[in-house]
This record gives structure tokens, C-alpha cells and sequence, in this order.
């Protein structure tokens, strides 16, 4: 496979593609240059040309309007995977002998789009301030302040497009240009497979959470899962849920109050008893009135015991004693 981009200044979103490319079609080879004759010795033509085709994907091209279900338009990153994910994460699942279903790969697909691809494509288009404003419509001075604020901050987030920016050096000749874009993508490769790897992982975990989960206000798991990635991806499956309680990787089990929502991830909607809170071992065993308890963290929102059945009490006791967030205040048992 010959892969042909443009020469000069390298952005995410071809280099992000280079990635995909090169790691399903093994022993590819990439060609920069804007010389139409030279392009055209490759197989696939990306992010120049000005033409799209089976062959050609340049979402610069006036005729180019492929745009996602919310309103993000495509730029070469999002393209390559929308048309390669499947056999990348196809690819990934072979070579690491997992085995996933089909729509374990079709979720995962989309979760790398949406979780990844997306913001490549947005910062790469300039559509990021058009499309937050059309999401959150600032009407006021105030609320435009802060939409403004917002958007400086994102621009100093340590993100894939800024990464990559930085490795165009200003006093590279083009010999050396070369060298740093093909270890760029050697890099972005590697970051996508093991992205791959987690975004599998999470939604095979997700399904099995989902399995578990009998509709009460504890979600038990004798198994370790991403259950918050399940409760914040299904939220409205876990509204009757307060705290999640699996097995710790070290020694014991966990209890857990389950976030607020998404944009309050590290608000709990009951936090454990003020009395209970930074205490361990038998300081904790005294507060709580149980045998065997480990440790409340200081800030309440997650806690230990040696045995089940002691985290399972621990968990009940909490739900009573708890401090708990008003919009979750109606889930509190009565006594």
C-alpha cells in the first residue's frame, strides 16, 4: 500500500490517518508532496488533492460536505476511521488474541470517534467555537465570557492536535521534517492500538455492568469492570443507583458513590458519613460499628473492607448515614 499526503507543516488529522492506514496494511509506505503526478502514484490519496473518490479523501475540496449525525464535520482523521476502524479494531483484536463480537467492535468504533476522532476533526476543520456556540447558544455577556474562557483553556489542553503541532521543529530542513513525521505516526500508531485495546475492553465491561446491575441502589460487581464508563454511557439505566461496590485489585472490596453526571464526574451523589471520612483500620471499625473495614477516604467517595460481607453492610449503612447530593436526595432510604 502507497499512501500519499501532503508535504510540508504535519497536523493530526493526516498523521492520526497514516496511523490507521499503516497498521492495517503492513509494509505501506507514505510519499508527502502537493505534485499531482506524484500523488497519483499512491494507492490512497489523503487530506490533499482536492478530490474525493474511492481513492482520493481530501475534506478540503468545496464539494466535500460529509458530516456526522451532531453536526461535526469530517476531516481526514475521522474519514480513515470511518472507513478503516473496523478493521483496525479487527486487526487489534487478532494480533492481541481477544475476542470480541461484532458489536463490541462497532461500539468501540464509535466510542474512539466520538471520544477521539471527533475533537481531531473539530480542532482541525476550525469548527470547535462554531459548533460549542451552536451547542450552548451564549445569549448574555456573562454566559459569552464564559463560553470565551472555556475556549482559551481547551486551546492550551495538552491534546493529540497539539502534540503532534509540536513536533513540526521551526528549523527542520525537509529531510529532517520527514524523519519527525514518520516517528510521529510511528508514535500515534502505537497510542491508537493501545486505545483500541481500552476502548474494547470498556465496552465489553459496559455490557457485562449492564447484565449485572438488577435496578437497585447498589450496583454489585464480584468482578472488576469500567462500571462508571457503563453508569455515565447509560445514565438513565442507573438512576436508581447510588453506589457501586467490586472487588479492590489489592486486597479486599470497594464501595463507591456513583457520580453526579458526566460534567460532575467527581461530585458523589452520596458521600459517605462525615465521622466515617479519612479513617482506616480499627479507627474506621469503631465509627462504623463493623469488623474489618480498611479505609474511607478523606473526601467520602469511596471506601474498603477485607470481606464481602462487610463492604455489603458497610454500603447499606452508608446509604442511610451519607451525605447526599440534593438532585440525588430522593433516592435516600427512609428509615
Amino acid at each position: 500500500m502507497l499512501i500519499a499526503t501532503h508535504d510540508g507543516s504535519f497536523h493530526a488529522d493526516e498523521t492520526i490517518a497514516c496511523a490507521i492506514l499503516t497498521y492495517i496494511f503492513e509494509n505501506s509506505s507514505i510519499i508527502r508532496s502537493r505534485d499531482c503526478d506524484e500523488l497519483e502514484r499512491a494507492d490512497i490519496v489523503i487530506d490533499v488533492s482536492g478530490l474525493n473518490d474511492e481513492k482520493h479523501f481530501d475534506h478540503h475540496s468545496k464539494n466535500f460536505t460529509k458530516t456526522r449525525l451532531n453536526g461535526i464535520s469530517y476531516a481526514t482523521a475521522g474519514l480513515m476511521w470511518d472507513k478503516f476502524g473496523r478493521d483496525f479494531l479487527a486487526k487489534v483484536c487478532k494480533q492481541n488474541a481477544l475476542n470480541f463480537s461484532t458489536d463490541i467492535i462497532v461500539k468501540a468504533q464509535q466510542r474512539i470517534d466520538h471520544e477521539m476522532m471527533e475533537l481531531i476533526d473539530l480542532n482541525d476543520n476550525g469548527q470547535l467555537n462554531s459548533y460549542l456556540s451552536a451547542q450552548l447558544a451564549p445569549h448574555s455577556e456573562g454566559e459569552l465570557r464564559v463560553f470565551n474562557a472555556l475556549n482559551a483553556f481547551y486551546q492550551q489542553d495538552p491534546s493529540i492536535p497539539y502534540i503532534v503541532a509540536m513536533q513540526n521543529l521551526p528549523t527542520a530542513n525537509a529531510a529532517e521534517q520527514q524523519k519527525s513525521f514518520l516517528a510521529t505516526v510511528k508514535m500515534l500508531r502505537q497510542i491508537l492500538i493501545n486505545t483500541a485495546i481500552n476502548a474494547l475492553h470498556t465496552e465489553h465491561g459496559i455490557a457485562r455492568t449492564l447484565e449485572l446491575y438488577d435496578g437497585g441502589p447498589l450496583l454489585i460487581m464480584h468482578e472488576k469492570l469500567p462500571w462508571s464508563a457503563a453508569v455515565l454511557s447509560n445514565p438513565e439505566e442507573f438512576a436508581h443507583c447510588s453506589l457501586a461496590i467490586y472487588p479492590d485489585r489489592k486486597r479486599g472490596w470497594r464501595v463507591q458513590s456513583l457520580p453526579v453526571s458526566l460534567s460532575e464526574r467527581f461530585c458523589n451523589r452520596v458521600t459517605a458519613p462525615e465521622a466515617w471520612c479519612g479513617l482506616d483500620d480499627k479507627a474506621l471499625d469503631a465509627a462504623t460499628g463493623l469488623e474489618g473495614t480498611i479505609f474511607v477516604h478523606k473526601s467520602g467517595f469511596t471506601g474498603g473492607a477485607i470481606e464481602f460481607e462487610t463492604i455489603l453492610e458497610l454500603a447499606r449503612r452508608w446509604l442511610v448515614q451519607g451525605r447526599w447530593d440534593p438532585r440525588w436526595q430522593h433516592l435516600k432510604p427512609v428509615n
